[in-house]
């Protein structure tokens, strides 16, 4: 029986264990701060669920593991400031951007990037944390400690937002599935929509670029893009290097899940391309209690974190 040891143990580390069974693979999510002795991780092939984590025992162990499939691609990803490095290496579509190292640079900022300026933190952030949208005067309002820790992005006017889920094997194949369209509120992502077939044009110009990155890593497993829709094409917003909430629709609506093609991939079983076959949408829960009338409507699939319900907080999604 292949095994594979994920670290972290949220509802990605959850659902990947879940996913692993039928194939007849052992998946054990850990949490961060357990003791290494209780961790079957040395016959494991190791993952994770998080771009970033302290260093804590059992991190320091696992850093040395030979099997960490992408331990090094993490570091490079989990900062904004080498992801927009490797995007400018590449040649890939972003937004104009710089480092935001200190106070005095604003006014070029904005001769720069225009009257509207993203910032965010290199690291850490998420579910629209750790940014702030700013113009020439609303500077003061960020914090001192942004400065050298901070990129800032040139505002786009963009029509919408994509993300495309992808995997690349251990022999450098790639699989995609179709380009997701997703809705943000208050920076939280509430629902995704995917399509059998997606604008062509957009799909062939999110694989590429896709394709680019994993194959410039040398990355194995799943990995999600989050673009914006612009009229001249595609911009890469940022990366996630592992299974992507935008990615939970696979779950039912695709012939493999995001989940189980990310195990395929990363213990080189056969990676087919996902077949889609009908339109499917996944809503975020959020901040709300279990409800079984979910299930009364038809084609529902309802997948429940078992989480403490807190506002702002994904504790499932159908």
């Amino acid at each position: 029986m292949k095994q594979v040891c994920v670290l972290g143990n949220g509802q990605l580390g959850r659902m990947l264990r879940q996913a692993g069974e039928p194939l007849g693979i052992a998946v054990w999510p850990v949490g961060l701060d357990a003791e290494p002795e209780a961790v079957p991780f040395h016959q494991s092939v190791i993952t994770a669920e998080i771009e970033r984590w302290p260093e804590t025992a059992l991190t320091r162990e696992l850093a040395r593991h030979n099997a960490f499939v992408n331990r090094d691609v993490f570091p490079i990803i989990a900062d904004r400031l080498t992801q927009k490095q490797l995007f400018d290496k590449l040649g890939l579509a972003t937004a104009p951007w710089q480092l935001l190292s200190d106070k005095s640079e604003w006014n070029d900022v904005f001769a720069m990037l225009g009257d509207l300026a993203i910032v965010k933190r290199r690291v850490g952030g998420y579910d629209g944390r750790g940014q702030w949208r700013l113009r020439a005067n609303d500077t003061a309002e960020l914090p001192d400690d942004c400065y050298g820790e901070c990129i800032v992005e040139q505002g786009i006017n963009f029509s919408g937002e994509v993300s495309l889920v992808g995997a690349r094997g251990h022999d450098g194949r790639t699989v995609f599935y179709p380009l997701t369209h997703n809705l943000h509120q208050d920076g939280i992502l509430r629902t995704s929509v995917a399509f059998p077939h997606a604008n062509a044009d957009q799909q062939a110009q999110a694989e590429d670029m896709l394709s680019a990155i994993m194959h410039e890593l040398g990355y194995v497993g799943v990995m999600a893009m989050e673009c914006f829709i612009t009229p001249s094409g595609l911009l890469i917003n940022e990366l996630a290097p592992r299974v992507h909430n935008s990615g939970h629709w696979t779950q039912n609506g695709a012939s493999i899940s995001q989940f189980e093609l990310h195990l395929r991939a990363i213990t080189d079983l056969p990676l087919p391309q996902p077949v889609v076959n009908s339109p499917s949408v996944m809503i975020n829960l959020i901040g709300t209690d279990l409800n079984y009338d979910w299930l009364k409507l038809p084609l529902v699939h309802l997948h429940w974190y078992d989480k403490e319900v807190r506002a702002g907080r994904k504790v499932g999604h159908l």
